[in-house]
C-alpha cells in the first residue's frame, strides 16, 4: 500500500512511495501535504494493477539518452539514417537533447520552430523526427503517449492565410509546383542537348523512371521483349526493367570515421607537402564531415520493382544508343561514370532556362546564347510530365500506378484493378503520336 514520507522543512517535503510492478519501492518527491503524496502514490499502484502504468522515472529520460535506443530499432535505408543524423545534430538535440521526454510536447515544438530561421522543409522534417521519436517512447513505455501525434503543426502557409483575411496579400509567397514539359519543349531540350545528357531527359519524359532508377539503367535491363494477345492476335512490346536489389542509383552522404578520416588527413598531408616542395602557398582544408558516395541498391519501394513499356521511337533512339555506346549503364556520364544530381543539374539548367553568350577570344571558342525553353525544369519535373500525359491521355489509372510504381493503398479500387494488353497499346500509342507532334 502506497504510503507518504517527510523529507526536510521546504515547501515541497512530501514524497510518496509505492510498489512498483517488480516489488522494489518507487519514490516521488514534490508533494506539499502528506494526503497529495499518498494519493498519487495510491493512483500509482491503481494503474500498475489495472496494466496502464508508465514509470515516472522512465518519463524524465533525457531526449538525448533515448535517440540512441530509438535509432537502434529503426531498420531504413542508409540515406534516410543520414538524413535522421544531420537534423539530430543540426536541430533537435541541440534544442532538446537535454529536456526530459515528458517535457516535449506540441507548444514546445512549436516554439522552437518559430524562432527557426533556417528552411521552413528543413523546420517541418526536424517535427515529424521529434515527434516520430516520441511516438517510439511511448511505444517503449517510456511515455503513456505521444503528445504531438495527430496535432497539426503551423505552417508558414498558415500566416499567409492570416495576412490575406486581414487584406495584406504576399504575391511572393504563392506556392510554386513543380515545372512539366509540353511535348514540343521536351524534344528542343533533347536537341540542344544532344548525346547522352538529351536522350536521359527525352527518356525521363516518356517513361516517368525517378533519378536514382534512370541512372541505375543497365543495357541488361532494357529493350526487353514481352509477347502478349490483343483481340486474339500477337501483341509485342519492348520493355526495361527495374531491378528489386539493384534498380536505382543511391547519392549518400556518409560520416567519415575511423580510417577513412585518418585516410583523409594522410592525403591532405602529402598534398601540403607536395605544394610546400614547390614552393607553393597552401593551407589546410577544413576536415570534411562526410563524404557522398554512389551505390545501387533497391528502388524507392515494393512497388518500384516494374516494368515500362517503352514507345516504339523510343526503343528506336536507345537501339542506335546502346550500338555506339561503349558502357554497362544506359545513362552514365560520356566517360562511364554515374552521374551526380548536382552535375546533371549543370547540365540542365542552363539548356532549360537559357544562357547569356560569351564572344570568342584567346584560349576560349565562344558559345552562343541560348534562349530559354523552359525555366525551372528538372528532372522530377520530368516525371511530373510523364504522370501528367498519362492524365491527358485518359490512361487507366492501374497503368498509371504500375508505370509510376506507385503502391495503392486503403483503395478498394485498386484491388480489383488491373492492367490489360489494350491499355498498353493505347499508352504507346498516345506517347507515339505526342513524339510526331513535338516535331512540328
Amino acid at each position: 500500500m502506497a504510503y507518504a514520507e517527510k523529507r526536510g522543512s521546504g515547501k515541497t517535503p512530501w514524497r510518496a512511495r509505492y510498489k512498483r510492478p517488480d516489488g522494489t519501492l518507487g519514490s516521488e518527491p514534490g508533494f506539499r501535504t502528506k494526503k497529495a503524496a499518498e494519493d498519487w502514490g495510491e493512483d500509482q499502484e491503481a494503474a500498475i494493477r489495472a496494466g496502464r502504468w508508465q514509470d515516472p522515472e522512465k518519463a524524465r529520460t533525457p531526449l538525448k539518452e533515448f535517440v540512441p535506443i530509438w535509432m537502434a530499432a529503426q531498420k531504413v535505408a542508409p540515406a534516410t539514417v543520414i538524413k535522421r543524423q544531420r537534423l539530430l545534430s543540426r536541430h533537435l538535440l541541440p534544442a532538446f537533447g537535454d529536456t526530459k521526454l515528458c517535457e516535449i510536447n506540441i507548444f514546445t515544438a512549436r516554439a522552437w520552430g518559430n524562432k527557426q530561421t533556417c528552411a521552413p522543409t528543413t523546420v517541418s522534417h526536424a517535427l515529424t523526427l521529434l515527434s516520430m521519436i516520441l511516438t517510439g517512447a511511448a511505444d517503449a513505455g517510456y511515455l503513456l503517449a505521444n503528445p504531438m501525434y495527430g496535432r497539426r503543426r503551423q505552417t508558414d502557409r498558415d500566416v499567409h492565410d492570416v495576412t490575406q483575411q486581414q487584406g495584406a496579400v504576399n504575391h511572393d509567397d504563392e506556392d510554386t509546383e513543380e515545372v512539366w514539359a509540353q511535348p514540343e519543349e521536351a524534344f528542343r531540350i533533347f536537341e540542344r542537348l544532344g548525346g547522352v545528357q538529351g536522350l536521359m531527359v527525352l527518356s525521363a519524359c516518356y517513361t516517368g523512371l525517378r533519378w536514382g532508377e534512370l541512372t541505375g539503367l543497365h543495357r541488361d535491363n532494357v529493350l526487353l521483349k514481352r509477347q502478349d494477345e490483343l483481340d486474339g492476335k500477337p501483341f509485342e512490346r519492348t520493355v526495361l526493367r527495374i531491378d528489386p536489389k539493384v534498380g536505382s542509383l543511391h547519392e549518400v552522404e556518409f560520416a567519415l570515421e575511423g580510417e577513412e578520416l585518418q585516410a583523409w588527413h594522410k592525403a591532405e598531408d602529402e598534398r601540403l607537402a607536395a605544394c610546400l616542395e614547390k614552393g607553393w602557398k597552401a593551407n589546410r582544408r577544413k576536415e570534411p564531415k562526410g563524404q557522398i558516395r554512389l551505390y545501387l541498391g533497391p528502388p524507392k519501394n515494393k512497388t518500384s520493382k516494374r516494368e515500362v513499356d517503352l514507345p516504339p521511337f523510343l526503343v528506336d533512339l536507345w537501339e542506335q544508343h546502346l550500338k555506339e555506346w561503349p558502357h554497362e549503364y544506359v545513362f552514365a556520364t560520356p566517360g562511364g561514370q554515374w552521374w551526380r544530381r548536382a552535375n546533371f543539374t549543370r547540365v540542365l539548367r542552363p539548356a532549360a532556362d537559357g544562357r547569356g553568350a560569351i564572344e570568342k577570344k584567346r584560349g576560349f571558342a565562344g558559345r552562343a546564347e541560348w534562349k530559354p525553353i523552359l525555366t525551372g525544369f528538372t528532372m522530377r519535373g520530368a516525371r511530373h510530365t510523364h504522370d501528367t500525359w498519362m492524365k491527358e491521355d485518359r490512361i487507366d489509372r492501374a497503368l498509371r500506378f504500375k508505370t509510376q510504381g506507385w503502391a495503392v493503398t486503403g483503395d478498394i479500387e485498386g484491388v480489383y484493378e488491373h492492367v490489360t494488353p489494350l491499355m498498353r497499346k493505347e499508352r504507346l500509342d498516345a506517347l507515339q503520336d505526342r513524339w510526331k507532334r513535338s516535331q512540328g
